[in-house]
């Protein structure tokens, strides 16, 4: 059985209050003998303090509720790896779930965290409808990750710009000399739609056209992106004349792309130029490492963490600032996907 404050008072023989002063770091009038004895005491009883309580004693659960599309793939792995060592550090917990692309698990996972009295949520939402989100913040700050919401401007954004991402990735293809460039996209995600924005932007910059069937979205299904980023890259391979070079939404497409071109027996880039999105940290180790935009996933978490904590304060002291979107610039990272002596 877990150690209690009464425990530890009783084995001093000091009040509970004593000790509760101590363990909540609110001894200012205790002594440092005493203090140092029931700090020790508490390390030799093993002794946990007790969130749920101190929760319902407090108002604040210390912990943030993260729900993610998924957590297979790694991108919202490495978000979710950010935020918690960000959040650590300032004494809160974080409680993960996947709502797997499905708007009825996605609204029931916001209900339960609701249960759970987390103090924010954070949110990269598969719904459009942005009625479960906004229930939510009458109770709790929510902070959306990476995807826009209708009534998004009633919220606060943490994300990428993707409109920066769709141009810079476009234009390295069309640097390196690329001229018939495909895109895979997603559902009608905003992350997918304004890539699909700025891959069109530089096309039309660069005086090229996008023929008919170059332009491909996927079903709402991120767990298998990479089944479906190779089911759809042989559809594009049919075209006449095919893509020279494919730009996918995010590196698991771009993974499934590269399969069902080597299927083809064609290369890379030699024949088709491959660039994802996420940098994932498995790209440099394929066959022909992939070229990728970075979003810095973990300073993304890092960021949502600082932001959710700043929300928070603000509210308990109800100073609410007008929601804003925080958007990380992208980077090119070059691989041998697209330019084949890269180092």
């Amino acid at each position: 059985m877990a150690a209690r404050m009464k425990d530890i008072a009783k084995a001093l023989n000091v009040s509970i209050v004593t000790v509760s002063k101590v363990l909540n770091k609110n001894d200012s009038k205790i002594s440092e003998a005493t203090r140092q004895r029931v700090l020790a005491c508490a390390r030799q009883l093993d002794y946990r303090t007790n969130l749920a309580a101190k929760g319902l004693a407090t108002g604040h659960s210390k912990t943030i509720g993260l729900i993610v599309p998924e957590l297979f793939h790694g991108f919202f792995a490495e978000v979710a790896a950010g935020m918690s060592d960000a959040l650590s550090q300032q004494g809160y917990g974080l409680i993960i779930s996947s709502s797997r692309d499905d708007v009825k698990l996605e609204n029931k996972e916001i209900k339960q965290m609701l249960a759970r009295s987390v103090d924010a949520l954070v949110v990269a939402s598969c719904s459009s409808d942005a009625d479960a989100l906004m229930s939510a913040d009458r109770e709790v700050p929510v902070i959306l990750l990476d995807r826009r919401v209708d009534h998004s401007s009633a919220f606060w954004l943490v994300g990428a710009d993707d409109l920066l991402v769709g141009d810079l990735a476009t234009q390295h293809l069309i640097d390196i000399g690329r001229k018939r460039i495909a895109f895979i996209g997603a559902a009608s995600f905003s992350p997918s739609s304004d890539r699909k924005k700025g891959y069109r932007k530089a096309m039309r910059r660069a005086g090229l056209r996008v023929p008919p069937g170059f332009v491909v979205k996927l079903p709402q299904n991120e767990e298998s992106n990479h089944v479906l980023g190779a089911k759809f890259t042989r559809q594009l391979l049919k075209l006449k004349p095919r893509p020279d070079a494919v730009f996918c939404y995010n590196d698991p497409t771009a993974w499934g792309a590269t399969f069902a071109i080597y299927e083809a027996g064609l290369r890379i880039p030699d024949d088709i130029a491959i660039l994802g999105c996420g940098n994932s940290m498995y790209n440099g180790f394929f066959r022909v490492p992939l070229t990728s935009i970075d979003l810095s996933a973990a300073y993304l978490g890092q960021e949502a963490a600082n932001l959710v904590l700043r929300v928070i304060k603000e509210r308990s002291q109800k100073a609410r600032r007008p929601p804003m979107a925080l958007l990380l610039k992208p980077a090119l990272v070059v691989r041998r996907s697209t330019v084949g002596d890269a180092r």
